[in-house]
């Protein structure tokens, strides 16, 4: 019987169409973030957060290369026009520093942080890879005859994003439009697909 994957794969740049490299760019990320690599972002008050899955138009700024940081306040860090990169450096820390109060003890490997939010920009030219699925449960196989179809992008329960085949009505609920099937995984259940976001959806049409 189907059901509703509880984990799906992170979306991913696969190629773009005029065959240059995909656009990506960084702008400070908003508080509290805990978005995971992989999922649609949007811009808010100019500050990075997950897209909130509901502003159909120019709502998707792209599609996000890092998990969030968590960070106490907007942009925490990240550097303005002719400044250094501040703190917090990292969000991994723990102890403290002898005679150091401000300071915090980094371990090797910690994934850094300068405030922003790195992301592949939703464009015209971009194509991405996203494992399909169905809010309602129902069995999920993309053909070639999916290929030009308009779908919604869900939300799974551990906070992966995923291309909805129950969201099917365009300019109400569809953001994305299918290019073609994967090569790896063809027409399978739950395969991914290749699409693009459609520039009804982008919030910075380029």
């Amino acid at each position: 019987m189907a059901s509703l994957l509880a984990n799906h794969i992170p979306f991913e740049v696969v190629e773009t169409t005029d065959d240059a490299t995909d656009l990506t760019h960084t702008m400070p990320e908003a508080a509290g973030q805990t978005f995971l690599r992989g999922v649609p972002v949007q811009l808010n008050a100019g500050n990075v957060q997950q897209w909130d899955g509901a502003t159909i138009t120019a709502g998707i700024l792209g599609v996000s290369d890092e998990d969030a940081h968590n960070l106490a306040s907007a942009g925490k860090g990240y550097p303005g026009a002719f400044t250094p990169v501040g703190f917090p450096g990292t969000g991994t820390t723990f102890g403290s520093v002898p005679n150091q109060p401000a300071a915090v003890n980094i371990p090797e490997g910690a994934p850094f942080s300068i405030g922003g939010t790195v992301y592949a920009e939703a464009t015209e030219n971009t194509i991405f890879r996203g494992q399909t699925d169905n809010n309602t449960g129902a069995a999920t196989m993309p053909t070639k005859a999916n290929i030009g179809s308009q779908y919604g992008v869900s939300f799974d329960a551990n906070g992966h994003a995923y291309i909805d085949f129950a969201k099917v009505t365009p300019g109400t609920n569809t953001v994305v439009i299918m290019y073609d099937l994967d090569p790896i995984d063809g027409s399978i259940a739950n395969a991914r697909i290749l699409f693009k976001f459609l520039k009804a959806a982008m919030q910075l049409a380029v």
